[in-house]
């Protein structure tokens, strides 16, 4: 069986090194693996707001710069839309891909989205009244998890703004040209993206699985990456 390189997609904000576990596994069974370290999401800041489909350019000249002709993408939260795009551009970079976690289809109205932001705004000024400043953080922080969007409340500057238009971008298009066998790995107890949304993610892509392990969480990958990768071993040896 050939041993395709493997390239591992980061959630938002998370550096390489928090899939150093899950590389090592998949790389003790043969396997070439590349963790990407996405603009803004270590200790560099980004030079400019981006956007969706500047991260799919990052993805792109890493794949060249590497000579990487075919390979497993895996891709965890964000990085499931990078994948997601670029895959459905390059559609034979693709030997499979593993998504996990990744919001296929917002999981809060759209109406509701415009309304938080706008409250963030409009917080700015609420909470500079000198009375209400101690608690604004807090305030803020409660928020932000109540109508699921803590990756918000945790950018600042360009990097929020980036937040802002990658969010607003469907993926419902690129999710339908997808062709590549695709196994969709979820935890049962992920509260970031309810396996409601994989459930339909299953519907909308072809060829793809739906395996959700119980009692796991949106980080299970990262947490629990033995459990993430006795998976997707088994998926890629069925390819």
């Amino acid at each position: 069986m050939e041993k395709y390189p493997i390239v591992i997609l980061p959630g938002w904000m998370l550096p390489a090194p928090k899939y150093r576990e899950l590389a090592q596994l998949l790389a003790q069974k043969g396997h070439q693996t590349f963790v990407l370290d996405f603009p803004g999401f270590d200790k560099q800041p980004l030079p400019k707001v981006y956007t969706l489909t500047d991260y799919v350019i990052y993805l792109q000249k890493f794949i060249r710069q590497h000579n990487i002709h075919k390979a497993v993408f895996i891709a965890h939260s964000f990085g499931g839309r990078v994948a997601l795009k670029y895959l459905s551009q390059n559609p034979q970079k693709a030997v499979g891909l593993i998504i996990s976690g990744t919001p296929g289809f917002i999981n809060i109205a759209r109406i509701k989205l415009i309304i938080f932001i706008s409250v963030a705004k409009i917080g700015g000024i609420f909470f500079s009244l000198p009375i209400l400043k101690n608690i604004k953080d807090l305030t803020r922080k409660a928020y932000y998890k109540i109508i699921g969007a803590r990756d918000f409340y945790h950018t600042q500057g360009f990097m929020r703004e980036t937040f802002k238009n990658v969010i607003k971008e469907p993926l419902n298009n690129y999710m339908k040209k997808i062709r590549v066998p695709t196994l969709l790995l979820w935890g049962q107890k992920d509260k970031t993206v309810p396996v409601k949304i994989a459930k339909k993610m299953h519907k909308t892509i072809l060829n793809s699985k739906l395996e959700i392990i119980p009692e796991m969480g949106h980080m299970f990958v990262i947490k629990d990456a033995q459990i993430a990768f006795d998976s997707i071993n088994n998926f890629i040896n069925s390819l």
